[in-house]
Order: structure tokens, then C-alpha cells, then sequence
């Protein structure tokens, strides 16, 4: 009668075991599809991202194109940018310039 108690309480046990591997095998499938889910919605939001990232650097290309550059330039400045006339020459620009040496003495006299 032992050994018949012992075979039974082994079964139960075996039983026990098969119910909680199987529990655990099933909560793990269902983990794995939650996270693949969630998984594929991260590859959907970098997608968006990326497409969002592409979008905002043509649209910096275009605004910062000689062509709106010029146009803005115009419109709102009234300047031409093909006018090279408005242009100094690199040697006038010192002409126009204060001299620096000046701007200091100035300085000087009127801190005194």
C-alpha cells in the first residue's frame, strides 16, 4: 500500500508539474506576442520619424536655397541679390570702416 501511495502522490505531483509548465508556456507565448507587438508598433513610430526627419530636411533645403534666400531678400528687404553694384570691393570696405586705433583714442578721451 505504500508504494501504491507513493506511485499515486508521484503522479499528482507529475500532474502538478505538467499544469505549470504548461500555465508558464502559455504566459510565456502571450509575453512574446505582446512584445512583438509592441515591437512592430516602435518600428511603425520609427518609420514616421524618419519620414518626418526627411520631410523637415528638404523643407530646410528649400528655405535655405539661394533661390528663397533671394526672393525673401526682396520681398522683405527690397535688396536684389544680382545686383553686384551694392557690393563693397574688399579694399573699400577698410575705407568705410572707422579705424580701430581712432575708436579706442576716442574711447579713452571721453572715459577721462
Amino acid at each position: 500500500m505504500d508504494k501504491a501511495l507513493i506511485r499515486r502522490g508521484l503522479h499528482v505531483a507529475a500532474a502538478i508539474l505538467v499544469a505549470v509548465l504548461a500555465i508558464g508556456l502559455y504566459k510565456a507565448k502571450t509575453d512574446a506576442s505582446q512584445t512583438e507587438a509592441r515591437v512592430n508598433e516602435l518600428r511603425i513610430e520609427i518609420a514616421d520619424a524618419e519620414a518626418d526627419m526627411r520631410a523637415l530636411r528638404a523643407e530646410i533645403a528649400r528655405a535655405e536655397s539661394p533661390a528663397n534666400v533671394a526672393a525673401l531678400a526682396q520681398s522683405h528687404l527690397g535688396l536684389d541679390a544680382a545686383a553686384q553694384s551694392e557690393g563693397l570691393p574688399e579694399a573699400a570696405i577698410d575705407n568705410r570702416l572707422p579705424d580701430a586705433r581712432a575708436r579706442a583714442i576716442e574711447k579713452a578721451s571721453e572715459a577721462q
